[in-house]
């Protein structure tokens, strides 16, 4: 499994171009700067990478990487995400917001975030979201090019998760 960099640089980065403030690197030492974050994960699904971290300056700025959090990404039937196991807030049945840690999965590129306590329960609602956009009426525009095809990947109906 390759794991990967995302860097986010909020301030002008000497060696980017003015716009681009993304940098996705893979462990095999592929480096590319991005406009978009979309555009940068995309990137480095494409190169191989299922897991990786982001981060907001250089690494050698951290004290610990330990506490950075480890996204992996996952190709469900062309659609790519990113998922990481942490806190996610609910409204219980007394109307009380809670946290909770579970599996929260956001599409890249569009799509509302998803979250459930495993994987498999997980994997089964984003693949239920994604039959709902699909089978979605054309005057709702969630099956219009660009809109669904920038952002998807060959694959079949296989699930690769890491």
């Amino acid at each position: 499994m390759k794991h990967g960099k995302l860097f986010y640089f909020t301030n002008p980065h000497p060696d980017l171009p003015m716009d681009e403030r993304y940098v996705a690197e893979t462990d095999t030492g592929i480096k590319e700067s991005f406009v978009h974050k979309n555009d940068a994960l995309l990137f480095l699904f494409d190169h191989g990478v299922r897991s990786y971290q982001s981060f907001t300056k250089e690494i050698s700025a951290y004290k610990n990487l330990k506490n950075i959090p480890i996204y992996e990404l996952w190709h469900l039937e062309n659609r790519i995400g990113y998922v990481l196991f942490g806190f996610e807030s609910y409204i219980d049945s007394e109307g009380n917001t809670n946290k909770r840690k579970s599996y929260i999965w956001r599409f890249v590129g569009h799509g509302r975030s998803c979250f459930a306590p495993t994987r498999e329960e997980l994997t089964q609602k984003i693949l239920d979201e994604i039959h709902k956009h699909v089978a979605d009426p054309e005057e709702r525009g969630y099956n219009i090019y660009p809109y669904y095809t920038r952002y998807y990947r060959e694959g079949g109906a296989k699930c690769i998760i890491s």
